[in-house]
């Protein structure tokens, strides 16, 4: 039980950590949101009051509720609705406009309802919870100043045995908040790690897990839009060679286990940081975000070709790669890398294979 609340309390500290610029303009909106239903059913429940005067004369003490109400309302949307704020800020605004309201309201649900258990402050305290998203001593914090507050209130408009209720359904209202919160989050968590997930899915082949085609370029595009005149990338495109061959002498799973294999390598040589996608059958790219010593470009296919040629998988073996790449320190786009690199690749294969070129260039 103890490790579940600390994981709770864990999952909690960590969605906030690295939602907090969300958090703040949510938190605000829900607090208009908030704001704006409480106005329109104190606008019917006026209503009501005023058609029927003699039935309910004791709701006329909601009255000073409803204009503390009002007032936050038209200080938030004059003040504060268009307004973009830190999670700090819009912790502080939002506690603050929770507590003037849940207090209004539960003081004197407190003094008309002098001979009943409390009811709207408790459900007041687990709304709560739905609605407002901080750390959970934050929120703990909060909870136990206004159920403070609100008993004080209470214990000098109730009997002392109503008083005793009330204080028990606060303390199990807090409960139930804590535990209810910590159930959304953990749902928040899981939902956002299936989006994850499902977004890694869309991006990756599945059969290697790099990149595939489509989010290799558009995460290129991204970066060589960013990038800065006279910095370096270089871009590599590697083709197995004659692997048609080993499909048809091995098998397909055979052939499925060389790109796996291929990919691994890629892995191994490149930095993680650095863009490696599958784009075709037998087809590679890798693009390498910034300068590499001197020598290193060509050491690097070196070290990718002999580990693939002296590799044996199925009884398959000998297996080699031609390789084309080009250095780009022009902001060239993506279709020119492609193209410059492509140029360079069949050169490689047009010279005998199992070899690289640079840019044209053996």
């Amino acid at each position: 039980m103890i490790e579940k609340l600390y994981e709770s309390y864990d999952d909690n500290n960590y969605f906030v950590d690295s939602n907090k610029k969300k958090l703040a303009h949510d938190n605000l909106a829900v607090v208009g949101g908030m704001l704006t239903f409480f106005v329109f059913i104190s606008i019917i429940f006026v209503a009501i009051a005023l058609a029927f005067a003699n039935g309910v004369t004791p709701y006329f003490k909601f009255f000073p509720a409803i204009a503390v109400l009002l007032i936050v309302f038209c200080i938030f949307n004059h003040f504060l609705k268009e307004k973009t704020f830190s999670f700090d800020v819009a912790r502080v605004i939002s506690l603050i406009i929770y507590g003037i309201v849940i207090l209004s309201f539960s003081i004197a649900d407190a003094v008309i309802y002098r001979d009943s258990r409390s009811v709207f402050f408790p459900l007041a305290v687990v709304m709560f919870s739905a609605l407002y998203i901080d750390y959970l001593r934050v929120r703990l914090v909060f909870k136990l100043a206004i159920i403070v507050v609100y008993l004080i209130v209470d214990y000098h408009f109730k009997s002392r045995m109503l008083f005793t209720f009330d204080v028990t359904v606060a303390i199990l209202a807090l409960f139930a908040s804590y535990f209810s919160y910590a159930s959304m989050i953990s749902m928040s968590l899981s939902r956002r790690e299936d989006s994850q997930q499902l977004v890694k899915k869309s991006e990756t082949d599945l059969l290697t897990g790099l990149l595939n085609k489509v989010s290799f370029e558009e995460k290129c595009d991204e970066y060589l839009s960013k990038k800065m005149a006279g910095a370096k990338c270089t871009m590599f495109i590697f083709d197995l060679d004659d692997f048609k061959d080993v499909n048809d002498h091995y098998g397909h799973q055979t052939g499925d286990k060389v790109l796996k294999l291929f990919s691994e390598i890629l892995k191994g040589y490149f930095h993680p940081d650095d863009l490696i996608g599958r784009i075709g059958g037998d087809e590679f790219m890798v693009l390498v975000l910034g300068d590499m010593p001197d020598g290193y470009t060509e050491r690097r296919c070196r070290s990718v070709l002999h580990e693939l040629k002296t590799t044996q998988i199925d009884g398959a073996s000998g297996i080699t790669c031609s390789i084309g790449i080009v250095e780009d320190t022009q902001r060239m786009t993506f279709k020119e890398l492609y193209e410059k690199s492509d140029k360079a690749l069949y050169k490689a294969k047009e010279g005998g294979k199992a070899r690289y070129c640079i840019d044209g260039v053996e």
